[in-house]
């Protein structure tokens, strides 16, 4: 059976393919958005540390033989423990300087493209899937690394939902995203704020990058797309709203599917930059933004 021309079935699995990816896109614009409401710097090397996610799990998952089970906690480990050396030592002494931030973050990405360049090489890399047999449904194979995308992307927003609604330090961090001065005046640390947020920040970035290292090639320059990705899902949805971002990176991940299947790789490219012109121009807040 055909749709214009296409088969179902590749329209079926262009569906859960940019379900899969979209979920994906939501934890790097979650870190980025957290980063920014927190601290109010634009982490620039945010997609760097989502790009040494993908290597971690390249790293312990082909080189030294690991589980996926094992493979992804270290992998967000290495997320972590970046995401605390970057807020400490390089964005937190120029908080509040938005231009030194931004230029420091660009150093950064050179700097952490160069050392995944001097480790990995340059050529791309594969993982074999650590899911290889698909799952067949209706005539449709689904693969079970994107599944696994799916169930892990959507289990962590709703681990982070809980936690900055209902425990202490989240609704601390919520408090200090929403208006730092407040907070400070109820006896919120901003610091401890600002490492909590990078921190939690870096380890969704990184398990983004895990995630779809399974899926496709990485390489040492895959951050700067993915950091593209996270600003049109953040610009889609609306600074500060989760909802937003949740529906914002499903739009752009089904954009992704379905061009690639409609049009190919140019429209790919062109057409979340095009529905991103008509949001600014209809309602500059993003759908779920506040004015």
């Amino acid at each position: 059976m055909l749709i214009a021309g296409i088969p179902v079935v590749a329209l079926v699995q262009s569906l859960i393919n940019g379900l899969a990816i979209g979920w994906i896109y939501i934890l790097i614009a979650m870190g980025l958005s957290l980063v920014f409401g927190t601290m109010r710097i634009l982490q620039m090397a945010h997609g760097e540390v989502y790009m040494l996610g993908a290597y971690g799990v390249y790293f312990f998952g082909v080189t030294l033989g690991l589980s996926f089970i094992v493979v992804l906690p270290l992998s967000m480990g290495i997320g972590l423990v970046l995401g605390l050396i970057l807020e400490r030592f390089f964005f937190r002494p120029f908080r509040g300087d938005d231009y030194t931030s931004i230029m420091i973050g660009l150093g950064l990405m050179i700097v952490l493209q160069a050392g995944a360049t001097v480790g990995f090489g340059v050529s791309p890399k594969t993982i074999t899937s650590f899911a290889p047999v698909p799952i067949e449904v209706l005539g449709i194979m689904l693969g079970s690394d994107r599944l696994i995308a799916v169930g892990v992307s959507i289990g962590t927003i709703l681990l982070l939902y809980l936690f900055l609604k209902k425990s202490t330090y989240g609704q601390a961090l919520t408090a200090a995203a929403q208006h730092r001065e407040a907070s400070m005046l109820m006896g919120i640390n901003p610091n401890h704020m600002s490492m909590l947020a990078m921190a939690i920040g870096s380890v969704l970035a990184a398990l983004a990058g895990s995630l779809m290292a399974a899926i496709f090639p990485i390489s040492p320059v895959m951050g700067s797309t993915a950091l593209m990705k996270g600003l049109i899902v953040i610009i889609l949805g609306g600074m500060g709203s989760l909802l937003g971002v949740v529906v914002g990176g499903l739009i752009l991940g089904f954009i992704d599917g379905f061009a690639q299947v409609l049009s190919g790789p140019a429209a790919t490219a062109i057409a979340p930059l095009f529905i991103v012109g008509i949001i600014l121009v209809l309602r500059p807040q993003g759908l779920f933004g506040h004015d």
